[in-house]
Protein backbone atom coordinates (compact mmCIF):
# COMPACT_ATOMS: atom_id res chain seq x y z
CA UNK A 1 0.00 0.00 0.00
CA UNK A 2 1.53 3.23 -1.10
CA UNK A 3 0.40 6.14 1.23
CA UNK A 4 0.82 9.35 0.40
CA UNK A 5 3.34 11.84 2.49
CA UNK A 6 5.12 15.35 2.96
CA UNK A 7 7.92 15.96 4.59
CA UNK A 8 7.82 19.52 6.56
CA UNK A 9 11.04 21.46 7.44
CA UNK A 10 8.81 24.39 9.56
CA UNK A 11 5.97 26.08 9.93
CA UNK A 12 2.70 25.15 8.89
CA UNK A 13 1.45 22.24 6.52
CA UNK A 14 -2.01 21.64 5.08
CA UNK A 15 -3.25 19.05 2.86
CA UNK A 16 -7.01 19.58 0.82
CA UNK A 17 -8.41 16.13 0.02
CA UNK A 18 -11.14 16.83 -3.07
CA UNK A 19 -13.52 14.60 -4.82
CA UNK A 20 -14.73 12.23 -2.04
CA UNK A 21 -17.36 10.60 -3.51
CA UNK A 22 -18.37 8.85 -0.12
CA UNK A 23 -17.91 9.75 3.88
CA UNK A 24 -14.51 8.89 5.10
CA UNK A 25 -12.34 9.05 7.85
CA UNK A 26 -9.32 11.68 6.71
CA UNK A 27 -6.38 11.11 9.12
CA UNK A 28 -3.34 13.04 9.02
CA UNK A 29 -0.78 11.44 11.12
CA UNK A 30 2.86 12.38 12.24
CA UNK A 31 5.91 9.35 11.82
CA UNK A 32 4.84 7.66 15.59
CA UNK A 33 1.31 7.59 14.95
CA UNK A 34 1.37 6.10 11.25
CA UNK A 35 3.84 3.42 12.99
CA UNK A 36 0.80 2.63 15.29
CA UNK A 37 -1.72 2.85 12.99
CA UNK A 38 0.19 0.23 10.92
CA UNK A 39 0.49 -1.53 13.96
CA UNK A 40 -3.39 -1.90 14.47
CA UNK A 41 -2.61 0.14 17.78
CA UNK A 42 -4.47 3.25 18.55
CA UNK A 43 -3.40 6.50 17.26
CA UNK A 44 -3.51 10.58 16.99
CA UNK A 45 -4.48 12.29 14.23
CA UNK A 46 -5.34 15.21 13.07
CA UNK A 47 -8.49 15.18 10.81
CA UNK A 48 -11.78 13.13 11.14
CA UNK A 49 -14.94 11.70 9.37
CA UNK A 50 -15.92 13.73 6.44
CA UNK A 51 -19.19 13.24 3.92
CA UNK A 52 -18.17 16.00 1.77
CA UNK A 53 -14.95 17.55 0.14
CA UNK A 54 -13.05 19.85 -0.01
CA UNK A 55 -11.72 18.87 3.49
CA UNK A 56 -8.55 20.89 4.55
CA UNK A 57 -6.27 19.70 7.67
CA UNK A 58 -3.70 22.20 8.81
CA UNK A 59 -0.45 20.40 10.95
CA UNK A 60 2.29 22.42 12.83
CA UNK A 61 5.41 20.75 13.76
CA UNK A 62 8.39 19.34 11.76
CA UNK A 63 8.80 15.84 10.17
CA UNK A 64 7.27 13.29 8.00
CA UNK A 65 2.80 13.96 7.83
CA UNK A 66 0.92 11.05 5.94
CA UNK A 67 -2.23 11.21 4.84
CA UNK A 68 -4.59 8.17 5.14
CA UNK A 69 -8.33 8.30 3.99
CA UNK A 70 -10.38 5.43 4.56
CA UNK A 71 -13.63 5.08 2.80
CA UNK A 72 -14.34 1.83 4.77
CA UNK A 73 -13.60 -0.50 1.41
CA UNK A 74 -16.04 1.44 -0.99
CA UNK A 75 -12.90 2.45 -3.39
CA UNK A 76 -14.51 5.83 -4.04
CA UNK A 77 -11.25 7.82 -5.69
CA UNK A 78 -9.90 11.60 -4.28
CA UNK A 79 -6.95 13.67 -5.23
CA UNK A 80 -5.17 15.65 -2.35
CA UNK A 81 -3.15 18.59 -2.80
CA UNK A 82 -0.35 19.75 -0.26
CA UNK A 83 0.33 23.01 0.54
Amino acid sequence: MSVPYADNQDGSLSVIVKDLQYAADVYLLDQNNFNRYQRGESFEYFGGNYNQSPVKITVDGPGRWYLIVDDGGSGSQYSFEWM
